[in-house]
């Protein structure tokens, strides 16, 4: 046990290199294991824990060379998805922002349960950290965690997510073992038809008026249609600009939650890169050519 013990140390003194690895060889060993099992066995979960620190420090990386702006080259004219073909093997700015988004739950919850987290986890929670305080979350996340080893029950991106949902609406769990029950979801609900403009009448497709800032039933999503000022005009200042209908805001709002799900990130980030596309000029000429089809 004391050769096992200075093995131990000797190990977390250095840092971790490839070479710590055991080599991958069949052998026919029975019974427990012997202390140097043992220390290859830790060795092997070092190397799993390793591979998920880095990734919370490449998020970071990606985090200081987007806020310092280090991206823009020596020219200083190099745009940020440059800057990621050039040196992170072309990945996305959608998903270059995912991982720094995610870097600091994913910091807090390995400094707090000594060892990372699975990404789906650290997904499921990480608009409600950006909430509620990251340290806090992963405290939460540590007491599943542990809770579920103790009570030999296998905690699942879906229980996690039920954590999500209790911290979200405000709640503490009074029981962690509620967290593992399957959430109950609703019937998909069949969306109404959209009203089309037939071709050549000149009818109009109208939704419902809302003042700006009025909260709209089904969902968040920002009144387009409306001016700045609130005054109920558009921007070319006309009256009764047409706006988002209530049920038009529910589509969507469901539309980018599912998106925002698979994508594997904030729906509000989500809703910000839609609105970059809606307002880009390429839209106009888009709905231009589909808008008789």
């Amino acid at each position: 046990m004391a050769d096992d013990k200075a093995l131990g140390r000797r190990d977390r003194a250095r840092a971790f290199v490839p070479e710590l690895i055991p080599e991958p060889q069949d052998l026919e060993r029975t019974g427990p294991l012997d202390a140097r099992e043992r220390r290859d066995l830790e060795r092997i979960h070092a190397a799993r824990d390793h591979h998920q620190a880095a990734k919370w420090m490449r998020g970071k990386a990606l985090d200081a060379a987007f806020r310092r702006r280090l991206f823009r080259g020596e020219d200083g004219q190099r745009t940020r998805q440059q800057y990621l073909d050039d040196e992170w093997d072309g990945i996305s700015e959608s998903a270059a922002y995912r991982e720094i988004g995610e870097w600091p739950l994913a910091k807090a919850i390995t400094d707090v349960l000594e060892r990372p987290a699975p990404d789906s986890h650290v997904r499921a929670l990480v608009d409600v950290a950006d909430k509620q305080g990251h340290e806090a979350v992963a405290r939460w996340y540590a007491e599943l965690r542990r809770h579920g080893q103790q009570a030999g029950r296998r905690v699942t991106a879906e229980v996690v997510a039920n954590l999500a949902d209790f911290l979200r609406e405000g709640t503490e769990p009074e029981r962690l073992e509620a967290l593992f029950v399957p959430r109950q979801l609703p019937p998909a609900r069949k969306p109404a038809p959209a009203k089309r403009a037939k071709r050549g009448t000149g009818e109009a497709v109208t939704g419902t008026g809302v003042a700006h800032g009025q909260e709209q039933p089904g969902g968040s999503f920002p009144n387009l249609g409306m001016s700045a000022d609130g005054d109920g005009t558009g921007p070319a200042g006309e009256a009764g600009r047409w706006v988002l209908s209530a049920e038009h805001v529910a589509r969507l709002s469901a539309w980018i939650a599912d998106g925002a799900s698979t994508a594997g990130i904030n729906p509000d980030h989500a809703a910000e890169l839609l609105l970059q596309a809606l307002t880009d000029d390429t839209f106009q000429r888009w709905i231009g050519t589909r808008a008789w089809t």
